[in-house]
């Protein structure tokens, strides 16, 4: 009898390191897929970033890092492709903001929420928002700026510009702000290819042509812009950060 309880409690012990293990197997293979999609999504948006200085109001580059989670909003040109396109057809530039909100039982989620810039076929003010993945642990964003001697920053105030690069690490899990293994980090550097379009560019139309005078008289020069005039923070012409639309800091 005595042996056939060993015999037993041999198999039950077998059995419950088998559930166990399987538990965390499946556990290691979610986070993985929830920093998957939110990496994806997070670094599709980046590269598609776009800014146009004349419309600060619908083009700001915006992020929050003084909390918990960071914060990060701005407008990007997505592919149709990109999570939620199906929703919003052919309004491809809409407005994308990355936050971390918990859900119905307190758990930290990480939220996606797209609103085109122009609002033609979806009414005004509606937003479409979906949850990237649950159980944050950590959301956390770096920019790059030459001007800092570090190079990489933890704050981005210049909400009329845009970094060249932009660091974040995400993490899955555990409960938020438990110690997080470095192994169970994702963290990705994406390049933003595009620059914010100047004012003087996406609002002064093309000079015309010159003049024509009457017969045997030369065409008399152009005088809409004097020689060698440079426009702040376009190519050629250094960086301001005094400058920014409408006069005033950044």
């Amino acid at each position: 009898m005595a042996i056939f309880s060993m015999v037993i409690l041999a198999i039950y012990s077998t059995w419950t390191a088998i559930l166990r293990a399987s538990k965390v197997g499946a556990d290691a293979a979610a986070n993985l897929q929830r920093a998957r999609v939110a990496a994806r999504a997070l670094q599709e948006a980046l590269a598609s970033a776009v800014m146009f200085q004349a419309n600060q109001g619908l083009y700001s580059f915006e992020a929050d890092t003084s909390g918990q989670f960071a914060a990060l909003s701005f407008v990007a040109r997505l592919p149709m492709s990109y999570l939620g396109g199906g929703y919003f057809g052919d309004q491809v530039v809409r407005r994308v903001t990355f936050t971390v909100e918990p859900d119905a039982a307190g758990v930290p989620q990480l939220l996606l929420t797209q609103q085109p810039v122009l609002q033609t076929n979806i009414a005004q003010g509606e937003a479409y928002t979906l949850a990237l993945a649950r159980e944050v642990n950590m959301f956390a964003l770096e920019f790059f700026d030459p001007r800092s001697r570090e190079g990489w920053i933890t704050e981005w105030t210049l909400t009329n510009q845009m970094p060249r690069q932009v660091r974040f690490a995400l993490a899955f899990g555990k409960p938020a702000g438990s110690a997080i293994d470095p192994r169970d980090v994702t963290v990705r550097t994406v390049d933003i290819p595009s620059s914010p379009v100047p004012i003087v560019v996406q609002g002064t139309p093309a000079a015309p042509a010159a003049p024509v005078g009457a017969v045997g008289t030369p065409a008399r020069p152009n005088p809409a812009q004097p020689p060698g005039a440079v426009v702040p923070n376009t190519p050629g012409a250094g960086f301001d950060p005094r400058w920014r639309p409408g006069g005033g800091g950044g």
